[in-house]
């Protein structure tokens, strides 16, 4: 899962649109990437990790040498795009058979395509918005695909026709066990109202709000390319500088017990930051695992200051604004990028964030490192009782 990443697929799209990535440059892109792309000596990262990124749509291939596609371009601009505009273009537009893999020839020759990513987080809208049931084990999802052989296309009629028959469907993923499609569905999972605990996928909207995204989800269709590499980068070109859906204003999303921030909402990135911050379930895992009462940037113990409240503190996310959860293929979301801090530390940090980025008239972080790097700083002004200037 680690390369499957938003952040490290951000690192990628840089390297490959500088450089002429082929089969032999492996020190070279482990020294400009700072990723170690391990694979022994007689495997290249290009052998190794080239079906990633072409599934991901950053690159096509031409005779060995990486060709970067739109969308690796467009990733490469700070604060343009967001992983959840990306992922949910991503989810559009991939395939099954998939032209970053061999059995794409089947396609020219009449077999019809599917659209694994569309049916799994469609399957998971319409549990949220015709159940209300927000919590759904990753092989439920994958048998459901299995038994219904849907394309992906279908409406919330047909996907709702699914679900008395959901309690089977697991046991038939659990028979397939098919590894590529667990890992698939958790790399969608940093999508902002999605998380996992290595098991399920939890999705954090309203019955309204799911609904709303359900019928604004639409498989991207053709006409196809016979060559597989034409055809990644026919659909990465499909991908703008800023998205064609509205997937931002999640006004019924579950945030009841999330104290507002005082962050400024004005831009795309920051609302994408601030849905996972007001993300409702994944702070219950997160404090499930971490019981802590304990501001991690002034260090006030809340349960001591405010004991008839059984939780004051907010959750802080880390990565830079653009950026989704990460996941580990074990565990689910990683809890590591979250940090405890109480409302006032949480909206002083904000702040500290929004003069920053404008002294460096940025809209994000370049990346994680910059990211950590101004929450130290941030933690230390707030330490030290000194305002940003």
């Amino acid at each position: 899962m680690r390369y499957f990443q938003y952040d490290v697929l951000r690192e990628v799209s840089r390297f490959v649109t500088t450089h002429p990535w082929t089969r032999g440059d492996s020190a070279l892109i482990r020294r400009e990437t700072g990723l170690p792309f391990a694979a022994p000596e007689t495997h290249t990262p290009w052998r190794n990790y080239s079906r990633i990124f072409k599934l991901c749509l950053l690159v096509s291939e031409n005779d060995g040498v990486a060709i970067p596609t739109p969308i690796a371009q467009i990733l490469t601009q700070t604060g343009a795009v967001t992983c959840d505009e990306y992922l949910h273009f991503l989810v559009e537009a991939t395939t099954d058979p998939s032209p970053a893999l061999t059995g794409w020839k089947a396609v020219s020759e009449g077999q019809p395509v599917r659209h694994p990513l569309c049916f799994a987080l469609k399957y998971l809208l319409a549990k949220v918005a015709g159940l209300n049931e927000p919590i759904t084990p990753i092989y439920e999802v994958i048998g459901a695909y299995i038994d219904s052989r849907f394309l992906g296309v279908e409406d919330d009629t047909a996907f709702l026709n699914l679900m008395p028959k959901r309690a089977t469907y697991e046991q038939i993923g659990r028979n397939a066990d098919p590894r590529q499609a667990r890992e698939s569905i958790k790399f969608i999972s940093q999508i902002s109202y999605l998380h996992s605990d290595g098991s399920n996928i939890i999705t954090s909207l309203s019955q309204e709000d799911a609904m709303n995204i359900f019928k604004d989800i639409q498989p991207i269709a053709g006409p196809r390319k016979a060559d597989g590499n034409l055809e990644i980068q026919r659909l990465a070109a499909l991908f703008k500088d800023g998205s064609e859906h509205d997937f931002f204003d999640y006004k019924n999303t579950i945030i009841s017990d999330v104290i507002e921030s005082g962050f400024s909402e004005g831009g795309k990135v920051k609302k994408t930051h601030i849905v996972i911050e007001r993300n409702s379930k994944l702070r219950d895992l997160f404090f499930n695992r971490t019981p802590t009462t304990i501001c991690d940037a002034c260090s006030i113990d809340t349960h001591k200051k405010y004991p008839w409240v059984e939780r004051v503190l907010d959750l802080h996310h880390i990565l830079p604004l653009s950026s989704g959860t990460r996941v580990d293929s074990r565990t689910g979301t990683m809890l590591d990028d979250l940090m405890p801090v109480c409302p006032t530390c949480h909206r002083a940090i904000h702040r500290f964030y929004d003069g920053y980025l404008k002294t460096e008239t940025r809209k994000d972080f370049l990346n994680e490192k910059e990211a950590r790097d101004i929450y130290v700083q941030a933690k230390e002004t707030i330490t030290k009782g000194v305002c940003y200037a």
